[in-house]
């Protein structure tokens, strides 16, 4: 029947697998293909810990976020905090932050006719040229071309 599907087309075709569906179903025929069940790896600690760093940095990021403020608030030393975050977000922290930054950039250059560079530094970036470097990274354009492109929609 699977054969035959894959030389069908149209409502042909899903007639053929609704019917190939509701025979496996039906069957008590069947094999396991693997020997571990599912195991829930929710830990309630966990998640506190990791909701405690996006509050504090969703409150701080227009500042300056220093590593060991994080780490002392989750009771770590930096090097741990880095280590931990990066395992939990398959990211640094510091490009975490910048995604936030850019995040906010890309809503004021929006809503608003700021200039690039006061957007800037309402987002928490210290020079132009890095939020540049890092915006041109994360949303793969300049920001007066992201401005732009959103204005002529």
């Amino acid at each position: 029947m699977m054969q035959e599907l894959v030389s069908m087309k149209g409502v042909q075709s899903i007639l053929q697998l609704i019917l190939i569906l509701d025979i496996l179903s039906g069957t008590k025929e069947y094999h396991s293909i693997s020997g571990v069940s599912y195991q829930n790896t929710f830990d309630e600690h966990e998640t506190h810990r990791i909701n405690t760093v996006y509050e504090y940095v969703l409150k701080n990021f227009r500042q300056e976020i220093a590593l060991k403020d994080l780490a002392d608030l989750l009771h770590m030393t930096p090097t741990s905090f880095s280590r931990y975050f990066t395992m939990k977000n398959n990211k640094p922290f510091s490009k975490f932050v910048a995604e936030i930054r850019i995040k906010h950039a890309c809503k004021l250059l929006i809503e608003t006719d700021d200039s690039v560079s006061r957007i800037c530094y309402e987002c928490g970036f210290n020079t132009l040229s890095n939020f540049n470097k890092q915006f041109k990274e994360i949303m793969m354009k300049r920001p007066y071309q992201y401005k732009k492109e959103f204005m002529s929609l």
